[in-house]
């Protein structure tokens, strides 16, 4: 594996969850109003710990990988919260040409947390040197299971095999390298957002080109639960709307639902590096 896959997927998680939503416009009524803001964790913030993907040599990484879900900034920023309009849209969207886009890349989920428009096409790729299963279990749409055993093997899911009905959120999986988590907000719309993990944005969303009008908004956070908002908005205006999380969040997906990870201790990321703490992190060397 290259050495530099664990810096690319920080990256590439950051740049694809900054401004998820508003890029994929189809055939309703677009708005001037913009809705952006912050969401924070308050409280104790959870320990930050790394991923152990030992389990497979073609998944070692030169540092160790902090596990998504337990992200915090040094001043509560959370990132990969899935925002969205959740009711107040009476326009109809068709889904976009283009897929949405989910990658295997390090031994993780490119992106962590995405959205997508009901119907839209789902591209699933595998960037790396070993086999993944790609295992979708949602609750209304249909579920779908399959492998991809090369490098650079490309899966677009369309029509009846994508997901064709609302549902917030769907959890993808890999059994076979069971940290791998991924979850996909399926909507009616394209007002939606997921707040960044770029270091100098955690914690950011925005929601551009909503047409006037009242809404409900929900945060949803995998391990911190839902918070919702009302907003009202004219043509032309910004508004800031902040969430705030906190235990008990009662989380977001069942303790079935997947099997808890393996993990070694990371130091806090405040600084928005993640970086070994004790010896046993470091069994995470890249491969030649």
């Amino acid at each position: 594996m290259n050495p530099r896959k664990m810096s690319m997927w920080v990256l590439a998680a950051a740049v694809t969850t900054a401004l998820a939503g508003g890029e994929a416009l189809a055939d309703g009524k677009k708005g001037t109003a913009v809705i952006k803001g912050m969401c924070k964790f308050t409280g104790d913030k959870p320990k930050l710990t790394g991923v152990n993907m030992s389990a497979d040599p073609n998944c070692k990484h030169d540092k160790p990988v902090p596990n998504p879900e337990l992200i915090v900034g040094k001043d509560g920023e959370l990132p990969f919260v899935f925002v969205h309009i959740k009711s107040g849209i009476s326009e109809k969207y068709d889904a976009p040409k283009e897929p949405a886009h989910i990658d295997q890349n390090g031994c993780m989920y490119d992106p962590h947390v995405f959205g997508m428009i009901a119907g839209q096409a789902l591209k699933i790729t595998n960037s790396d040197d070993t086999a993944h299963n790609i295992h979708a279990a949602p609750k209304i749409n249909n579920e779908f299971n399959f492998g991809q055993p090369k490098k650079g093997m490309v899966t677009v899911r369309e029509g009846k095999d994508t997901f064709k009905q609302p549902e917030v959120m769907i959890h993808i999986k890999c059994d076979v390298h069971p940290w791998m988590s991924a979850y996909v907000g399926v909507v009616t719309h394209p007002f939606f957002a997921v707040s960044s993990n770029e270091k100098d944005n955690r914690g950011k969303f925005e929601i551009k080109e909503l047409p006037a009008g009242s809404y409900e908004l929900e945060a949803w956070h995998e391990k911190w639960g839902t918070v919702t908002q009302k907003v009202e908005i004219k043509d032309g205006e910004t508004k800031e709307i902040n969430f705030e999380f906190t235990k008990p969040g009662g989380g977001a997906k069942a303790a079935a639902d997947r099997p808890a990870p393996r993990t070694v201790t990371l130091s806090t990321i405040g600084s928005g590096e993640a970086t070994a703490a004790p010896a046993a992190c470091c069994e995470h060397e890249p491969t030649k």
